[in-house]
């Protein structure tokens, strides 16, 4: 076995185990599975779409081969996800959700869906796995932290949108309740991004407008609001409902999703400035 061919197997060895310790607890998830049969062509495509963006973005960080030229980061995206859709379609006719009577249509569905969080592993696999953390190559600018934040964001808010509970948590919550969960989850993300110190991961303040705590913070949790809305859209939580409702489960979806955010740009964009001096 030639040099090359072995790296290159190794690499997408590393990239699916990445992607099944992200995309393992979704692949045993009905409403997932449902959700591939019940949502719209349209709007699974649109959530693939986004997801490549959101990968793309990530491989040019760091990606799980080496490759760096546009190109080549767009081949590497591409392989990405059809790797998210291989190892989605291993695991889904292993768990028997796939057969010879499935149609087309659900099958393309529920692989088109767990086929994101796999991507994300894998993209992420470089960084966490390989020992070639980030933070060795001088860091990345906060723009790229909120597009890695983005993607942790749509990573752990995936698991929630699709379930019955965030529909009730969202109609039943006051006002009063809503301010108080935006306000608790602006305090939780700043300290675990900018002051937790997990094992020197805390980002140093740096002199841009995004570098400042504060800012970071809101931007990164306006990001996560925006990807609550998205996946509530996307499955079809928001057809019908009220502003109030809408607010409501979006605030509640955007927990999840700002913690995700958080522990993405911790993972990912950790000692980003501290790197670049040491």
């Amino acid at each position: 076995m030639t040099e090359g061919l072995r790296d290159s197997l190794r690499d997408y060895t590393r990239a699916a185990g990445g992607g099944l310790m992200v995309g393992l607890p979704l692949l045993y998830t009905m409403e997932v599975w449902l959700g591939g049969f019940i949502l719209p062509w349209w709007k699974i495509l649109v959530l693939l779409g986004i997801a490549y963006a959101i990968v793309l973005g990530y491989n040019s960080i760091a990606g799980f081969r080496r490759e760096r030229s546009i190109a080549q980061l767009m081949v590497d995206s591409v392989s990405t996800l059809g790797l998210g859709i291989v190892i989605a379609l291993v695991a889904l006719l292993v768990l028997g959700r796939i057969d010879s009577t499935t149609s087309l249509r659900d099958a393309a569905g529920k692989l088109g869906l767990e086929a994101i969080p796999i991507a994300f592993g894998a993209s992420l696999a470089a960084t966490q796995l390989s020992g070639n953390a980030v933070e060795h190559r001088g860091g990345i600018r906060p723009l790229a932290r909120l597009l890695v934040g983005g993607g942790g964001a749509l990573l752990f808010a995936l698991n929630v949108a699709p379930t019955e509970e965030i529909v009730v948590l969202g109609v039943d919550a006051s006002p009063a309740l809503l301010l108080i969960v935006v306000a608790t989850s602006l305090l939780t993300t700043l300290a675990l991004v900018f002051y937790a110190d997990f094992g020197g991961r805390s980002h140093q303040h740096g002199d841009g407008l995004l570098d400042q705590p504060w800012s970071e913070t809101a931007t990164s949790y306006a990001v996560s609001l925006a990807v609550a809305l998205l996946l509530l859209w996307a499955f079809g939580r928001t057809e019908g409902a009220s502003i109030g409702a809408i607010a409501g489960m979006t605030v509640m979806l955007a927990v999840v999703a700002a913690v995700g955010a958080a522990i993405a740009r911790l993972l990912v964009g950790g000692q980003a400035e501290g790197g670049e001096d040491q």
